[in-house]
């Protein structure tokens, strides 16, 4: 009996120990699945990191490669114009290559050209912005055309959202002062407020030239005003009188008669007859052969402009030479002439 208690027991201490054996086998084996898994994981995590990295590499040696055949090369895609520049990025803006000049979308895309080599015509608006400003701007982008608007500083607020849209359709915002103040009249502290106002509010509304253009308003300048204007003043050389007659006919022949190749015409974008006549006349002038540019663009190939300098017309640099020769000959042949007499 005693024997058969200590075999019992036995057996059960041998029972107790295989249960622990295989507890044990098990642990280790659980251990081993995680550790495996674990290191499993982080394999992949590694690989998949390793991808990216040699993804990464590859695309930015194609980037790089790409810019390299790229560098100051036109690139054509979904049939829109693109520069890629020195650096082998896309220009964006306004930028001039050789005798042309590009405007460009946010992307780069080229939206329009002037061939410096063309005969071109400068149409101003003054005393903007008003209710038909946006109407101006869209007739413009429209005709692939630009324009040149002198706003009046006081009134941006009053016309903020038509304001905008002359940036946007790549015209030119220019000074026309900032309460439409005849600047003989005022003394140079209050001329310097006039110009300065204006301008802050221009760049507001986004003008991005470096001087911004001046127009005096009624055209008054004497050498106070010449003195005391630190950028070009801009006056014109066709005058379609449209804020006198208010008759859309008048003016579209005032504006499209003799019209000469470096032209500035005067109009005024607070009057609807204004913008009846200018929807016949940017066609019309587009038919005779001229480009509508900004008076930046215009002066660009022409020998530029000069801060206190007045302009009345911005011809071709050989018509200038032209004209010079014209009147040196001229002066000859009365200086002979008086020598005959003599």
């Amino acid at each position: 009996m005693e024997k058969t208690r200590e075999d019992l027991v036995g057996k059960m201490k041998k029972k107790k120990k295989l249960v622990r054996m295989v507890l044990y086998i098990g642990l280790v084996l659980v251990l081993g699945m995680v550790i495996y898994q674990v290191r499993s994981a982080y394999l992949r995590a590694e690989a998949a990191k390793a991808a990216e990295a040699k993804k990464q590499a590859q695309e930015e040696a194609r980037r790089k490669e790409e810019a390299r055949k790229k560098k100051n090369e036109w690139v054509k895609k979904d049939g829109k114009s693109y520069y890629y520049g020195e650096d082998g990025k896309v220009v964006i803006g306004r930028y001039i290559q050789e005798k042309k000049i590009y405007y460009t979308d946010d992307t780069g895309a080229v939206v329009r050209t002037v061939d410096g080599e063309k005969p071109m015509v400068a149409i101003t608006y003054d005393d903007g912005p008003s209710q038909f400003t946006d109407d101006f701007a869209q007739l413009f982008k429209k005709h692939d055309s630009a324009a040149t608007f002198f706003e009046v500083g006081n009134r941006m607020n009053e016309f903020e959202e038509e304001a905008k849209t002359i940036t946007e359709a790549y015209c030119e915002l220019a000074n026309h002062t900032y309460t439409h103040q005849n600047l003989t009249r005022v003394s140079v502290s209050g001329m310097h407020n006039q110009l300065n106002k204006c301008d802050r509010k221009l760049r507001e509304f986004g003008e991005q030239a470096e001087t911004i253009l001046v127009r005096p308003p009624e055209g008054a300048v004497n050498e106070t005003v010449k003195k005391n204007i630190h950028a070009p003043i801009i006056l014109w050389s066709v005058d379609t009188l449209d804020w006198k007659s208010r008759n859309a006919e008048s003016v579209y022949r005032k504006a499209t008669t003799n019209i000469k190749d470096g032209d500035i015409i005067l109009m005024h974008s607070l009057y609807e007859s204004t913008l009846k006549a200018s929807k016949r006349i940017v066609p019309e002038l587009i038919d005779q052969g001229y480009q509508l540019v900004t008076v930046t663009d215009l002066a660009q190939f022409r020998g530029g402009l000069k801060n206190g300098e007045k302009y009345f017309d911005i011809k071709p640099v050989e018509s200038e030479k032209e004209d010079q020769k014209s009147q040196d000959e001229t002066t000859t042949t009365e200086e002979e002439k008086t020598t005959e007499e003599l």
